[in-house]
């Protein structure tokens, strides 16, 4: 079976080129966060900073924006904001460098129009005074045309950061031809509450890469974008998810929207974050930014220009080939007895998005001309792993049973924390009391997963104290469960 509709345990970050293998791998050792987490934090960042510079021609022909919808979800303590924090610096630094030019630019503009006004003025009277006398306006009149042509144009404010907002407010973000924004935060509930979820159709008109939208306001003015992109990216814990799908789910769902979305619940590392040296050296993590702000330079150069085209990035021919064969693989699994079914609506947006992330990973890989068929390959492997998560959360029938993801969680506690030191025996109470499974229920019904697996086998001592012992076999090997 093709890569592209088999899960992928743990998050792919193989599939990402060299460069940003390293600095990815780089933060999940010093912050010690879920993989699948940083991964997709990465696949944001690369996302917001691209999609206003490149588009990406499928081999079907169709011209499609870089832009991707992530919602990860995870608990509080999994390390959110640091993750954010680190990964998007550089689009917090072009945010606030077009901020302060927009301030020095508005002040200019503030002075210009105010000179503008007075001329203006002058003109405007001395129209009215040749009125009166009854002399030719003739000079006068074109002095205004050409006064009227050369009014100040009110600069813009361009940052690609945002939270909450309106339609209005998203609209006039976007107005003009080629804008680029991105609602991103590592505190989802910032964004469900903030209203930029309850217009649905607007975002999904950006995500397919709409040529034009409008409103029309109440004063008979219409706003009018073209070309827009847009990247949505949040992450929720557990409970604010479940209350969006009680409250909206069926809308979500149904709209289209959450079926362009990569999506995933990444496996919580806190009880295992253990910490055995301190380091402040990034080496890798500064090149990949160097990337980020290569991209976004570009992007502020053109802008500054008045250019707001954006490069077209193609396939290479044996790449299209592939894409074939994808493709109706995929068609095959969406049938009724098809793999995919369930998620159909997810599955057929699958290939496309993957053509999105190869386009991403063949920018931050910097390389040159059509896109390769080793890139795409890497593309089909992370999104892979997403339709299973997409599967996971949103088809109950799929949804991992509790006791096999809590013995996942345990079985890495018990590898990290004991078996990587020859540790083989362990008191049951202090794994309940320091480990990642509570209450005991929880505790016995994953212990007996891991026994069932060969993993473990609770022994009794002589005071009827309970203890794990770990198989030497099992945790000797490099082999986890594959829940």
């Amino acid at each position: 079976m093709d890569p592209l509709t088999t899960l992928q345990q743990p998050y792919p970050l193989n599939a990402f080129h060299l460069v940003i293998k390293e600095a990815a791998e780089e933060v999940v050792r010093h912050v010690q966060a879920p993989d699948a987490l940083v991964g997709m934090e990465f696949l944001t960042n690369m996302s917001a900073s691209a999609q206003g510079l490149y588009d990406v021609r499928l081999p079907t022909g169709q011209i499609r924006p870089l832009s991707l919808n992530l919602l990860t979800v995870a608990d509080s303590g999994e390390r959110k904001t640091g993750v954010h924090d680190l990964v998007a610096a550089p689009l917090y630094e072009f945010d606030q460098e077009r901020i302060r030019r927009h301030e020095a630019d508005f002040a200019q503009y503030e002075l210009d129009m105010r000179v503008w006004e007075q001329i203006d003025k002058g003109l405007r009277r001395r129209l009215t005074k040749l009125t009166q006398e009854d002399k030719p306006i003739e000079e006068t009149c074109l002095q205004l045309s050409e006064q009227a042509a050369a009014k100040p144009v009110m600069p813009r404010p361009r940052r690609i950061m945002h939270q909450n907002a309106t339609e209005r407010a998203i609209m006039d973000a976007l107005e003009g031809d080629g804008e680029s924004i991105a609602f991103i935060s590592d505190e989802g509930d910032v964004i469900i509450k903030g209203g930029a979820l309850k217009q649905l159709g607007v975002l999904n008109k950006a995500w397919d890469g709409a040529q034009m939208l409008t409103m029309d306001r109440s004063n008979g003015v219409s706003i009018v974008v073209r070309n827009p992109r847009v990247t949505v990216s949040y992450q929720v814990q557990p409970a604010v998810l479940k209350e969006l799908l009680d409250r909206r789910g069926d809308v979500m769902r149904g709209s289209g929207h959450w079926a362009r979305y990569l999506v995933g619940c990444p496996t919580s590392t806190q009880g295992i974050r253990f910490t055995y040296r301190l380091t402040n050296e990034w080496r890798h993590l500064p090149r990949f930014h160097e990337c980020m702000r290569d991209v976004l330079n570009e992007r502020g150069r053109r802008i500054d220009a008045g250019v707001m085209e954006r490069t077209t990035l193609e396939f290479m021919e044996d790449a299209s080939s592939r894409w074939i064969v994808l493709g109706n693989e995929l068609e095959s699994a969406l049938g009724l007895d098809g793999d995919l079914h369930d998620i159909k609506d997810h599955a057929s947006k699958a290939l496309e998005i993957t053509g999105r992330v190869a386009a991403l990973l063949h920018v931050f890989s910097m390389q040159e001309g059509a896109i390769s068929v080793d890139t795409l390959n890497r593309a089909v492997s992370i999104v892979g792993w997403h339709i299973d998560e997409f599967r996971r959360i949103f088809s109950p029938e799929y949804a991992v049973p509790q006791e096999q993801a809590d013995a996942q969680v345990l079985e890495r506690y018990l590898r990290k924390r004991y078996a990587r030191w020859n540790r083989w025996v362990v008191e049951k109470n202090k794994v309940l009391r320091n480990g990642p499974v509570r209450p005991v229920s929880r505790l016995d019904a994953a212990l007996d997963c891991l026994n069932a697996a060969g993993a473990v086998w609770v022994g009794v001592g002589l005071r009827n104290e309970q203890y794990i012992n770990l198989n030497q076999a099992y945790f000797g090997s490099q082999t986890t469960m594959g829940f």
